[in-house]
């Protein structure tokens, strides 16, 4: 079935509604152009001046609506993730989990196979957020159980998940240099998080083929002018790329600022999205009250306990308080994740791309979406 697409503009390009057509089958973009498509077109759709966007691409959430998939490894709780995060926007997305035990870290790998054999769903696999990491940053990770390591272990997360772990975050300073070289040739992405990396061991890592920190400036050896930490060595290297929460509680908008003047095309938007939907006042997880003072969720400790923002409006503060053009705040969600990925699938409108469509007005307010195709909300 052909759909085509028709009265909408698309970000930073100058042609008015009308003057552009889209046209997808079945789940794929066929066609980009100033020419309607003519020939068996089954659907149109009117997107009334609407802007037209790809789907947003989540390298980091964990849960929403007081769902946490951690919590109980559960495929319902995965699904309703999925499909409040699709209602905000976000089609394609790595279901993250913490700092867990290993028999945990097993079975989140068998929910997430069990999850990626179903069609309706837009995760693409898993993102690793410990248990590797420095007990000096452990950030709202239980330092209880991080850990160091143990080969035998990790090498059978790593058989377990193969096809199903995309992405995972470790202190490489933890590892042995002849383990963190294997880890790297499993071809699994691997970024530096809640590490406390000195400048040359972070150097060092990122000549040894780390292309990616974690939430930069969080839970991260910071930046001093005689000690630039992790943070300084990330933002100046033209080869890593970054994540970073952009919700104006994680990071000051003028520190957001100068990562994206330095990291460019390599600074993603990431919503580490732990409780959005969560209303103010207090929830539980794992057991500690977790507060939610104007979106700032913290546990008893005062720990940042990820955020209540979705994508969507991650890239709503990029335009409105960092000044960054529409078109490159949506990339920073969509374009850039899936390129960092390797998805080349996902994050484009062109021609042979998988059809995951947003319609969005001129205050990035969602007005329809489109998963492989398909309307959805």
């Amino acid at each position: 079935m052909k759909i085509l697409f028709e009265n909408f503009r698309l970000p930073g390009n100058q042609r008015k509604p009308g003057e552009l057509y889209l046209t997808i089958q079945e789940d794929k973009v066929v066609d980009l152009s100033i020419y309607p498509s003519l020939e068996n077109i089954e659907n149109k759709v009117d997107c009334k001046g609407c802007y037209i966007a790809p789907g947003l691409l989540d390298l980091q959430l964990y849960g929403a609506g007081g769902k946490v998939f951690s919590e109980g490894l559960s495929i319902d709780d995965f699904m309703a993730i999925d499909q409040l995060h699709l209602a905000a926007g976000t089609t394609r997305y790595l279901m993250t989990i913490p700092t867990l035990k290993h028999s945990d870290i097993l079975e989140a790998i068998v929910v997430t196979k069990e999850v990626l054999a179903t069609e309706n769903t837009g995760c693409l696999g898993l993102h690793l957020e410990g248990p590797w990491l420095s007990p000096k940053q452990c950030g709202g990770h239980d330092p209880a159980i991080i850990r160091r390591p143990n080969m035998d272990q990790l090498k059978e997360i790593i058989q377990a998940g193969k096809g199903v772990i995309k992405l995972i975050t470790i202190a490489p300073e933890e590892f042995q240099t002849e383990d963190l070289e294997w880890l790297l040739s499993t071809g699994i992405a691997i970024s530096a998080g809640h590490s406390n990396a000195t400048t040359a061991e972070a150097k060092q890592f990122f000549n040894q083929g780390l292309r990616l920190s974690t939430h930069l400036y969080n839970a991260m050896s910071g930046m001093h002018h005689r000690s630039p930490g992790l943070t300084g060595a990330t933002l100046t290297d033209d080869r890593v790329f970054a994540t970073i929460v952009v919700d104006g509680i994680h990071v000051d908008y003028t520190m957001v600022a100068l990562a994206k003047q330095l990291k460019k095309d390599r600074l993603i938007l990431i919503s580490d999205a732990t409780f959005y939907g969560m209303e103010k006042g207090i929830s539980h997880y794992y057991g500690q009250e977790i507060s939610n003072i104007d979106g700032a969720c913290r546990n008893p400790e005062g720990r940042l306990m990820g955020s209540t923002n979705s994508l969507l409006e991650a890239v709503r503060n990029m335009v409105r308080y960092v000044q960054t053009p529409i078109p490159d705040a949506i990339k920073m969600a969509s374009t850039y994740p899936a390129r960092f990925l390797g998805e080349v699938a996902y994050g484009q409108l062109a021609t042979g791309k998988v059809a995951d469509i947003l319609l969005l007005d001129e205050q990035l307010s969602l007005k329809r979406i489109f998963r492989s195709g398909k309307e959805v909300f």
